[in-house]
């Protein structure tokens, strides 16, 4: 009678078991180092990229801030406008400014010498007085058989188109014809009508 003897197995299992060892320390081992690299490449990164930037801040002027326009009124503004009237004249010159100062009267001041100039220009402002002042110049030159002629007419936010001059007794009335529709302004704009009344 033969006997058979087993050999024990247990050999096999410390095997695994080593092999399972060895492979999760080698999976730590590169775990690890996968980790000093990514906190090596984090950690030289942010040095370029933040000091590339500071050269040309520091190389280059920052631009000048650019000023902005200030609304401020405007001068005085000369326009040629048509006239019609029982006093014949075929136009008239409307010399306009912002805040120009003056009080409005239909009644016309014959602007014969530079007194009569002087004493109607002198509640005119923002350099109102001195353009009506040139152009009343200017009408007596072209015109040596005539008498300038002037009157505050308008005092608003809308320029006369046109103008109606009529021959009384009292003298030349003026009435400024105005625009239909109106517009809005931020201060007001004195109208100074100009013209030149044939000597009888």
């Amino acid at each position: 009678m033969t006997t058979r003897t087993r050999t024990p197995q247990p050999a096999p299992r410390r095997t695994r078991s080593a092999a399972g060892v060895l492979v999760a320390l080698g999976l730590a081992a590169g775990l690890a180092a996968c980790g000093d690299d990514t906190t090596e490449d984090t950690a030289t990164d942010p040095a370029p990229s933040s000091s590339t930037p500071a050269e040309p801040e520091s190389t280059e002027p920052a631009p000048e801030p650019t000023e902005e326009p200030t609304s401020e009124p405007s001068g005085p503004d000369v326009r040629t406008v048509e006239a019609t009237g029982s006093a014949g004249i075929a136009e008239a010159t409307v010399v306009g400014a912002t805040e120009g100062g003056g009080s409005v009267s239909t009644l016309a001041f014959a602007l014969d010498t530079e007194q009569a100039v002087a004493d109607f220009a002198v509640e005119l402002r923002s350099g109102l007085g001195e353009s009506v002042s040139a152009t009343v110049a200017d009408l007596a030159a072209d015109s040596p058989d005539a008498t300038p002629y002037g009157a505050v007419a308008h005092i608003g936010c809308d320029a006369p188109t046109s103008v109606a001059i009529e021959a009384g007794e009292a003298g030349f009335e003026v009435v400024p014809v105005l625009p239909k529709s109106t517009v809005q302004c931020l201060a007001p704009v004195t109208y100074v009508v100009l013209f030149a009344a044939p000597n009888a």
